[in-house]
């Protein structure tokens, strides 16, 4: 018969801690994945506060929409087919710098009755990977300075440059204009 050890038990703190580490590891990794869908959405939000949509026509808007969503999917798929699960031994040293102690003290406490409880690390952001011209500070500048030499613009302002086919307030003034 099989005594009931430390390594049958899933709840234990050593194999809660290697599950959570494994999990923040494979958000690290899937993260650049999401991060161009963000930053195009942070772009076409600063495009529309600058009014640059406005004189143009609704399908060369709807174009340019169109243009960046198919290089946030390129992207996306180009980072998706880079991820890999991370190893054992990877999540053993992750944990294992996290909390200050050797990869081989963390496979020995497998086997003890008493495990000391784990800290699970956090996540370091992989975005440079996803951005490697740093347009997300370009995108987060234009939207300061938006605001600093424009000042607060309407909402349906900014909603106007993800809807090229809505007529909003914003485009009836330039009409006007």
């Amino acid at each position: 018969m099989v005594s009931k050890g430390p390594l049958s038990r899933p709840f234990s703190n050593l194999n809660r801690a290697l599950f959570w580490t494994r999990t923040v590891m494979v958000w690290e990794r899937l993260l650049p994945a999401f991060f161009p869908f963000v930053l195009l959405v942070l772009l076409i939000a600063v495009a529309a506060q600058w009014g640059l949509f406005l004189p143009l026509s609704s399908w060369a808007h709807a174009g340019i929409l169109a243009a960046g969503l198919l290089v946030a999917i390129f992207a996306c798929v180009r980072a998706i087919m880079r991820f890999r699960q991370p190893t054992f031994t990877e999540v053993n040293t992750r944990l294992a710098v996290d909390n200050g102690v050797k990869p081989e003290r963390l496979l020995a406490m497998r086997h003890e009755l008493q495990q000391p409880r784990l800290r699970i690390g956090k996540a370091k952001a992989g975005i440079a990977v996803s951005d490697p011209f740093a347009l997300r500070f370009v995108a987060l500048m234009a939207a300061l300075m938006g605001l600093l030499i424009q000042g607060p613009v309407p909402a349906s302002r900014i909603a106007q440059g993800f809807c090229p086919f809505a007529k909003t307030a914003a485009q009836t003034e330039v009409a006007q204009k």
